[in-house]
């Protein structure tokens, strides 16, 4: 049985931002000790770019904790514009949501960020524990709202991923979309077609 994801005839999901939100949560962020994640919305000034912002998020944690977060970034269109969701994934042994904070509230500061919102699950307000499948199912099926198609602009690129998760999807496509979700199978070579269509409610 797959995990659950907010998708129905009337709610419909685009599945290239599922697949990458997929390997992220069960390829990727099974990298991670101690892994929790986030959800961050973003609106961007006319000072920054998301090739910018991805690099400020890549060297405030490089520099601070030695790693780069996993993460997948949507864009979306509202009344006012542009806005970007962004699925975190952060070592909880390392930084908590106040580094998320901490670094949006930096680029604010700055001018780079007109607002942010750095997002917790109600049951877990210091990040989604991503330590069993359950966990894993649960922080999969909150992120999935990223994938809706209604309010996505009219443009090709319409999401991006940090370099882990870009090239795990790439290996993960050419092996056939291998079932990682599974716990004994999450890091088996076993080519397991995985049809995202068995998520939907």
């Amino acid at each position: 049985m797959g995990a659950q994801i907010k998708c129905n005839t009337e709610y419909p999901t685009l599945e290239n931002i599922l697949q990458a939100l997929y390997v992220l949560v069960y390829g990727v962020a099974q990298n991670l000790r101690h892994s929790r994640g986030y959800h961050v919305r973003t609106r961007f000034s006319d000072q920054m770019t998301s090739s910018q912002y991805s690099a400020r998020i890549n060297n405030y944690y490089k520099d601070k904790s030695n790693y780069n977060p996993p993460r997948v970034t949507v864009i979306e269109n509202d009344e006012t514009g542009v806005h970007h969701h962004h699925a975190f994934v952060l070592n909880g042994k390392k930084d908590k949501k106040y580094s998320l904070q901490h670094i949006h509230a930096q680029l604010k500061k700055e001018g780079k960020l007109i607002d942010y919102s750095v997002i917790a699950p109600d049951h877990s307000p210091y990040g989604h524990k991503l330590e069993c499948t359950d966990d894993l199912d649960g922080y999969f099926k909150w992120m999935t709202y990223l994938a809706k198609s209604r309010s996505k602009p009219d443009r090709r690129q319409l999401w991006s991923g940090s370099r882990p998760v870009t090239t795990t999807l790439k290996e993960w496509r050419a092996k056939g979309k291998p079932n990682l979700r599974m716990p004994n199978q999450r890091h088996s070579n076993t080519l397991l077609q995985h049809d995202l269509s068995t998520f939907i409610d």
